[in-house]
């Protein structure tokens, strides 16, 4: 019987979908510096929402340990799940700063409707667009910009050349920004100024 160090990361879901907790340990050892390092990125160096996106991750993968279903690499599920959690810890701050320091008022919340509305709808036709991707090509975009692979990594998952990658990865954004620049015009500029820290995780 293999050491449970010596378990690929598909051989420990197993485990850990057997409430084996030593499986769930080593998998937590395996990934935790390489979670805070990307949330480290995200935050902009915020060690403390690092720290806690990075715990809650873990959590999230062993309360749901009966039903995760992962595609493509783990690390990538994982990053994934470390992204939505810093996205939704980011608008909770911002929310309650916005409280504390009290300067919202009914002009300021209509706008922050507005802009909530045309963002959803940006990231809907984002999302759009890169389905009407060939499928090669927005595969190689999602594990890119949505799993957060390296170009070697993708290469070697895919069986492709480095190069290869790279010319899927500058065709797809060269056509993703054609499309949003014809379907949005000029609006597209200021919705971007306004919304860049989001989209940043998407381009």
């Amino acid at each position: 019987m293999h050491k449970i160090e010596q378990l690929s990361d598909q051989q420990l879901m197993k485990e850990i979908m057997s409430d084996n907790f030593k499986a769930f340990t080593e998998l937590y050892n395996r990934y935790k510096h390489v979670l805070f390092q990307f949330v480290i990125r995200l935050s902009h160096g915020d060690y403390s929402m690092a720290e806690e996106v990075v715990q809650e991750t873990f959590i999230i993968i062993w309360e749901n340990r009966k039903k995760i279903v992962v595609e493509f690499s783990f690390q990538g599920y994982l990053k994934k799940i470390s992204r939505n959690l810093f996205l939704k810890e980011t608008a909770k701050r911002i929310q309650e700063q916005l409280m504390i320091s009290q300067i919202e008022n009914v002009r300021e919340a209509e706008n922050c409707v507005e802009n909530e509305v045309e963002l959803n709808l940006l990231l809907e036709e984002v999302e759009r667009i890169i389905s009407m991707l060939p499928p090669a090509r927005q595969r190689v975009y999602r594990l890119k910009h949505i799993e957060h692979l390296s170009q070697k990594e993708i290469a070697s998952q895919l069986g492709i050349s480095e190069n290869t990658v790279e010319s899927h990865l500058r065709q797809s954004t060269k056509f993703l920004s054609q499309m949003l620049r014809a379907n949005r015009g000029d609006l597209l500029n200021g919705i971007i100024l306004l919304i860049y820290p989001v989209l940043s995780f998407l381009f």
